[in-house]
Formats: C-alpha cells, sequence, structure tokens
C-alpha cells in the first residue's frame, strides 16, 4: 500500500464519519423542528382567545372613553351655565342691595346732621 492509497483510506474514513456527524446533526435539527412546532401550535392556540380577549376589552375601553368624554362635556355645559347664572344673579342682587346700603348709609348721616343742628357741640363730637 503506497502514501497515496492511505491517504485516500483516510479521507474515506474521515469522509464517512463526517458523513455520519451530519446525519446525527440533521436528525437532531429535524427533532428540535417538530418540538418547535408543536409549541408554536400550542402558543396559537392561546394567543387567538387572547387577542381575541384584548380586541373585546379595547372595544369596552373605547366605548367608556367616548361615555366618559360625553360626560366632560355636559359638565363643560353646566359650569358654563352655572357661571352666566351666577353673575346675572351678582348683578340682579348684589347691585340693588349695594346701592340700598348706601342710600341708607346717606340717609342716616343726613339724619344725624339734621338731629346734630340743634344740639350742643360737644354732643356733636359724641355722635361721630
Amino acid at each position: 500500500m503506497s502514501a497515496g492509497d492511505l491517504v485516500a483510506v483516510l479521507a474515506g474514513i474521515v469522509c464517512l464519519a463526517s458523513f455520519g456527524v451530519a446525519v446525527f446533526v440533521i436528525m437532531s435539527l429535524r427533532q428540535s423542528v417538530r418540538e418547535l412546532e408543536v409549541t408554536l401550535a400550542e402558543i396559537h392556540e392561546q394567543i387567538v382567545p387572547a387577542a381575541d380577549s384584548l380586541v373585546t376589552t379595547a372595544q369596552q375601553l373605547a366605548d367608556e372613553a367616548y361615555r366618559a368624554n360625553g360626560l366632560l362635556d355636559t359638565l363643560d355645559q353646566i359650569a358654563a351655565r352655572s357661571d352666566v347664572v351666577s353673575k346675572a344673579t351678582y348683578r340682579a342682587i348684589a347691585e340693588p342691595v349695594i346701592k340700598t346700603a348706601s342710600i341708607l348709609k346717606g340717609t342716616s348721616r343726613v339724619a344725624r346732621k339734621l338731629r346734630g343742628a340743634g344740639e350742643p357741640d360737644d354732643q356733636k363730637n359724641r355722635t361721630r
């Protein structure tokens, strides 16, 4: 047997061993792919109902947000109207009351001056 024959035999053995390793790796990868397919199927079975639930919940939240927005608009309208009513009430009540108080104060000053016209000076000073 020559050196070339020995190299050919060794190369054949290496190729055979490499082929065996490649078959083993391919079989392991095939098994891993099967396990991944099963796992993905399980995940898909769980995700679909969860996604449907999320869609339902999101729709409910959107409905509640729309309702809350309507309530906020109503509250804004009520606040604006109450502000108008408050200002109108102030104008209708406070201004006449202030005017009446001013008239009464002026009248009381006039009455004091009229009463004080005939009194001595030291009595005028006491009433002030």
